[in-house]
């Protein structure tokens, strides 16, 4: 759902106006916000209805019913975002927001009361997915019974609702609510700044800044956004702390994510280390051992050691740029008119198509990467081989001083696998489920193994990131270099210079 947030936001943030105008009459913009925000909800509520009665019908086959669940997150997403970008971009709606009396000269209100449909919509799929949500939160449930771990009740609908808030919507609303504040109050003193500075696109340039800053920052911004707390003191603190220390990894604090026991989950944020945070929710702590705790928290220090926070915030640069460029190139243009919205629906097909195919393409080789961290950590840490192994040999043989490069641990690429699978059984997920992002569980799960009997494999893996990597930095280079100088950033410079 937070990609639908970020895509709907970006659309705000990048349009004050509609690109299209098919539909103007008020009466019709009404009706179009109305069904863009019944439309998910009621094919969410479709699918999560089929998905009770598959795990009513077959209660020891929970899978069936989860599947269709899974199914359903994969398009409502993609349907809540087509429908309130068809009202942010093709309807009158923002106008008519806008022309609300006092509404209009407010910063940030406008745009916010805009986006209101659609946050309404968010709301009203949460809402009827959540008997279903319910069902499979409490076969977990029963998991971390059979586990003899600690249970907590399964959240309320009140519960269920504010967890989503905050981890779904509010942590993406809040730092793009500051770069729709400064985008505001810039463009109202757009004039001036360009007197002042005679430079016809300051007002870009402090915008861009602006984002940037806000990125850096955001951390800190999330931590209170999330509720967390310190890791306490204690024989797991001082594991993690030792694995930072082998790892040289620098952070700013290592804290417990609480999300009412019922999601197990990590996460690592912040590009900076005095802003960098490691998050391991309370469910964790409760359900899994340390071992495997390590194991992920060796896969979240790998997302840092391998800089792919970074990298993914280059990959954003990008579209930063490319939004630049058009803008610059298009000032000139006629909103409505057939060449500014022909443009316009190019670039926007062409970042549609960046998001939803290469960035899925890149993170999943990302996440197998940060597995792959994973799994030498545990190995580091001095886990216990089983063996055969390609890197330790058996335990009565030894491969010799040299083993190949790229070599990993059987034992714990097993031990990860098995991980990643309690993972997704303990957060009510099917292993075979498809995530949009990081791929099924028990596909990372077998990719692991196969890597640790081939060496071979696993460099090319590490090379194929790689290249990956020097890619996002050379595209970012270039479209921020051509951004660069359609703003002619070099006379700025030579202001500032002079001050």
């Amino acid at each position: 759902m937070f990609l639908a947030v970020v895509a709907i936001l970006s659309i705000v943030l990048a349009f004050a106006q509609p690109v299209y105008r098919w539909v103007t009459p008020p009466g019709l913009v009404v009706a179009a916000v109305a069904g863009a925000t019944l439309l998910p909800a009621l094919l969410a509520g479709t699918a999560g209805a089929y998905a009770l009665r598959l795990l009513e019908r077959y209660p020891h086959e929970p899978q069936r019913g989860q599947a269709p669940m899974g199914w359903a997150n994969h398009l409502v997403s993609p349907v809540l975002t087509a429908c309130h970008a068809f009202v942010l971009l093709c309807t009158d709606w923002t106008l008519l927001v806008r022309s609300t009396p006092v509404v209009g000269t407010w910063p940030v209100v406008p745009s916010l009361l805009s986006i209101v449909p659609f946050l309404i919509a968010v709301v009203l799929v949460w809402v009827v997915s959540y008997p279903a949500e319910r069902a499979v939160r409490q076969i977990a449930v029963e998991t971390f019974i059979f586990r003899q771990r600690p249970v907590r009740p399964v959240w309320t609908l009140g519960q269920y609702l504010v967890n989503n808030l905050r981890h779904q919507v509010l942590f993406i609303l809040i730092p793009m609510l500051l770069i729709l504040a400064a985008r505001d109050l810039i463009m109202r003193y757009d004039r001036e700044l360009r007197e002042l500075s005679g430079h016809p696109f300051l007002a870009d340039v402090l915008l861009g800044g602006t984002a940037i800053l806000v990125a850096l920052i955001a951390p800190e911004i999330l931590r209170h956004v999330w509720s967390t707390r310190r890791l306490p003191d204690g024989p797991l603190r001082d594991r993690l702390q030792a694995v930072c220390r082998r790892l040289k990894l620098r952070y700013r604090e290592i804290l417990v994510w609480q999300a009412g026991g019922l999601i197990v989950n990590a996460a690592v944020m912040g590009v900076l280390a005095p802003l960098r945070y490691v998050l391991i929710t309370d469910a964790m702590l409760e359900q899994l051992d340390d071992t495997k705790i390590e194991a992920v928290f060796g896969h979240e220090a790998g997302h840092v050691k391998q800089h792919h926070i970074l990298f993914f915030l280059l990959f954003a640069l990008i579209s930063g740029a490319a939004v630049t460029i058009f803008s610059v190139r298009t000032r000139h243009l006629d909103p409505q008119g057939t060449e500014f919205q022909l443009i316009a629906t190019a670039v926007g097909a062409v970042l549609l198509l960046k998001w939803v195919v290469v960035f899925t393409w890149i993170s999943r080789r990302f996440e197998r990467q940060a597995d792959v961290f994973g799994v030498r950590v545990l190995a580091l840490g001095g886990l216990p081989c089983a063996g055969p192994c390609v890197l330790h040999g058996t335990p009565t043989s030894n491969p010799g001083p040299l083993p190949p490069r790229g070599a990993l641990c059987s034992s714990a690429a097993l031990l990860f696998g098995n991980t990643l699978n309690d993972v997704a059984v303990l957060n009510g997920i099917a292993p075979d489920a498809r995530s949009w992002r990081h791929g099924s569980i028990s596909g990372r799960s077998r990719t692991l193994i196969r890597l640790a009997h081939d060496p071979r494999a696993a460099a090319r893996s590490e090379r194929q990131v790689l290249c990956v990597k020097w890619v996002i930095v050379l595209v970012s280079v270039g479209m921020c270099a051509w951004a660069c100088s359609e703003i002619n950033i070099w006379k700025l410079l030579n202001l500032a210079e002079l001050f």
